[in-house]
This record gives structure tokens, C-alpha cells and sequence, in this order.
């Protein structure tokens, strides 16, 4: 096996969605929060701040992407390339049912990627459920 690098990772608790919602991972959403004065320049592009992962070392990738058993609803896991910070476009779409793993292998097409989730809306009962998801993308040089 040659050297895989770990390029992103959801933490060990995995990230918990709410059905109906969606998130992209590995934008670093946070940021909002700290800057919350009042600023002048409202940039809406905080993308460019924040593209991605990085992939342009890489010549493939591989996704791995679990929902888990104790998830109510399926989740849908989206691998979007960026070139040139502008054009987006999709490299693979899965849908996961609850318990569900999937990996696969991509070959990169772009400078950046990011990985968005989104969790299918659960129509039995009101209780608060959530699924709960674990994603790993590694680098292959």
C-alpha cells in the first residue's frame, strides 16, 4: 500500500444532523461566530478565505462515509470539486441508509474538494432524532 494521507476526518463522536438539514464539512463554518462586530466590509465571498481541502498533491482520493445505526433517516453524501475557485461540480453523490457504509475512489479533477451531507427528513414521530455520521477522505499521491 503506498502512503495514504488523512485529508479530512469527522471527529470520533461523528457529526450529528438533524433530518431536513445539510452541512458542509470541511468548510470551517465557525468563523462566523468570532467575528461578530460590526464590519464594514461584509465579504460574501468567505469562501475564498475558506475553499476546501486542498487536493492539488493528490492524484486520487478516497471517501469513506458511514451512517450510522442509530441514525433515523438516510443521508446523503455529496464529494463537490472546485477549479479555479469557481466552477463546482459534483464527483460522487451516495445515499446511505442508516447502518450503511460506502468507499470509493476519485481521481482528482480539481484544486479543492469539499464533502457536504445531508440528512433526509424523518417522518415518524416528533421526537428529537438525529442521524449521525462519520466521514473520512484520504489522499493518495
Amino acid at each position: 500500500m503506498a502512503k495514504n494521507k488523512s485529508l479530512y476526518s469527522t471527529p470520533a463522536e461523528g457529526v450529528s444532523l438533524r433530518p431536513g438539514t445539510g452541512r458542509v464539512l470541511t468548510q470551517n463554518d465557525h468563523h462566523h461566530h468570532d467575528s461578530d462586530g460590526d464590519h464594514e466590509h461584509h465579504h460574501h465571498h468567505h469562501h475564498h478565505h475558506d475553499p476546501g481541502i486542498d487536493v492539488r498533491e493528490y492524484a486520487t482520493l478516497r471517501l469513506l462515509a458511514t451512517n450510522r445505526g442509530t441514525s433515523v433517516s438516510n443521508v446523503y453524501v455529496t464529494l463537490l470539486s472546485t477549479r479555479n475557485g469557481e466552477t463546482s461540480y459534483t464527483l460522487g453523490r451516495v445515499r446511505l441508509a442508516p447502518g450503511e457504509s460506502y468507499t470509493n475512489t476519485y481521481s482528482v479533477p480539481g484544486d479543492y474538494v469539499n464533502i457536504r451531507v445531508y440528512a433526509a427528513r424523518y417522518e415518524g414521530g416528533c421526537r428529537r432524532r438525529v442521524d449521525t455520521i462519520d466521514v473520512q477522505l484520504y489522499g493518495h499521491k
